[in-house]
């Protein structure tokens, strides 16, 4: 069975850092006044490590130890004791309870040993599923093959190696994987695992989609596999999150870009041979998140501007239709239509690192569900469907930020404010939390928030004595 995710940006290179020298961001965004601080203590905060809590096994979301809680997965780069100022990243899970992510259970894996698929070195919501159908979700992981995390009654053990997918035999060529997801792509009910593979020259036969069906054995088998051929090179692929009524995910393939808002294609999917997915060509954003957001029971899709623009002369800028917007499709996605678009707070633009970060959430868990969307400096706006459309509340931007001085600290009220990390419930109430966080660089501790409905917060920690 498929643990259904919450819906996320697929931004992996900076989801948690845009806290650099101002001018490599553009002009530095106004904060809101009335945005309260919420800086919380200077000193990190540390917790006593406990046991893991055992389980049977749920079937819930990201739950990858089974105990009904979805977990919080990221990645940590940091390492107080590393010569050269930046540790080698290592996976952290922070398991959930009743009151949320709690960091004194917790697993931090070897710096180096494994790098999920879905998250990134300085943070990104995890690509989980239960891909053997044991009611434990596991972590797919990158590599040369790409292999498996199992989860179980303790979650996954860090000290034993990934199992490697069983991918089918070559055709022609050589090809490397590029990207790769989970998702229920022929609607049978059981996760699958879909890559994209490059040619060992580059795109030069094009990018080949594997798609690996399950549930997979334990030694990385899976049930059967297809291939499909694409025209153009991908650099990410985002999967819809698979529906509570069944039917098979969506996947959203992300062209490659050099800094603008890169094109993107759905490819509408369904049983039988991947040759015969359908094609849907949609407007550029480098931001994007499934969710349910005009409340009518179908899954829709929010492309949104991230900021990144092209410094070479002549290429600095985006459509009007693309340029500060969120552009959302409505489900289902069965022929190309148009979208409606909302303008967003902010006008700034960066050539090197995103300024905005984007989640599908619903806080308070009446059903549809909001789109979360940080802006460096500002906070996290919040844009919903109340009846007549999506529009940005009036409500002002959520604010948390990092303190002022001790080893979180930095001066700039930009520098501090947190960004979107991840959706998710983490305390098996109904609703979702979303996953806030804070640095002041690539291999910085690193302050989280978990806030919930009316954006009250739930817990904060800190994540720093994790891996010292």
């Amino acid at each position: 069975m498929i643990s259904p995710g919450p819906a996320l940006s697929p931004l992996r290179p900076a989801l948690l850092v845009c806290v650099l020298v101002l001018s490599a961001c553009g002009r530095e965004p106004s904060l809101p006044d009335e945005a309260s601080s919420g800086d919380g203590p200077e000193e990190v905060r540390e917790y006593d490590e406990v046991p893991v809590p055992e389980s049977e096994g749920s079937g819930v979301p990201d739950d990858v130890n089974g105990d009904g809680f979805a977990d919080l997965l990221f990645m940590s780069r940091y390492d107080p004791d590393a010569e050269d100022g930046e540790g080698a990243p290592r996976l952290v899970i922070v398991y959930g309870s009743s009151d949320g992510p709690d960091p004194a259970t917790r697993t931090v894996w070897p710096p180096d040993s494994v790098r999920p698929a879905s998250v990134s070195p300085t943070g990104g919501g995890a690509g989980t599923a239960d891909l053997d159908g044991d009611g434990f979700a596991d972590i797919p992981v990158g590599g040369s093959p790409p292999g498996i995390l199992w989860g179980g009654p303790t979650g996954p053990d860090p000290g034993a190696d990934p199992t490697l997918l069983d991918l089918p035999a070559q055709a022609e060529g050589e090809y490397e994987p590029a990207a790769s997801e989970v998702g229920d792509f022929d609607g049978d009910g059981a996760a699958d695992v879909v890559l994209a593979e490059v040619d060992e020259w580059g795109v030069e036969q094009g990018t080949r989609l594997t798609v690996l069906h399950g549930p997979f054995d334990r030694d990385g088998t899976p049930q059967r596999s297809a291939r499909r051929t694409l025209e153009t090179p991908v650099r990410e692929l985002v999967p819809e999150p698979p529906r509570a009524d069944g039917g098979p995910s969506a996947l959203l393939v992300r062209h490659p870009d050099d800094g603008e808002q890169p094109r993107n294609t759905l490819l509408v999917t369904g049983p039988g041979d991947p040759q015969g997915w359908g094609v849907v060509e949609l407007l550029g954003g480098a931001l994007a998140a499934f969710g349910d957001v005009d409340g009518d029971g179908e899954t829709d899709l929010a492309l949104a501007d991230s900021g990144t623009r092209n410094n070479e002369p002549g290429f600095e800028t985006e459509p009007p239709e693309v340029d500060q917007r969120v552009n959302v499709y409505a489900g289902p996605f069965t022929e190309a239509t148009d979208p409606v678009s909302v303008a967003l707070p902010g006008t700034e633009t960066s050539a090197s690192f995103a300024l905005r970060t984007m989640a599908a959430c619903d806080l308070d868990g009446d059903g549809p569900a909001e789109l979360w969307i940080g802006l460096a400096g500002r906070g996290v706006d919040t844009v919903a469907d109340l009846g007549d459309g999506p529009q940005v509340q009036d409500t002002g931007p959520l604010v948390r930020q990092g303190p002022e001085t001790g080893p979180l600290g930095s001066e700039g009220r930009w520098e501090r404010t947190a960004r979107v990390h991840a959706c998710g419930d983490y305390d098996a109430d109904g609703s979702g939390e979303l996953a806030l966080a804070y640095d002041h660089g690539y291999a910085s501790p690193v302050r989280w928030w978990i806030v919930g409905s009316g954006g009250e917060d739930e817990t904060s920690f800190d994540s720093a004595g994790f891996t010292e």
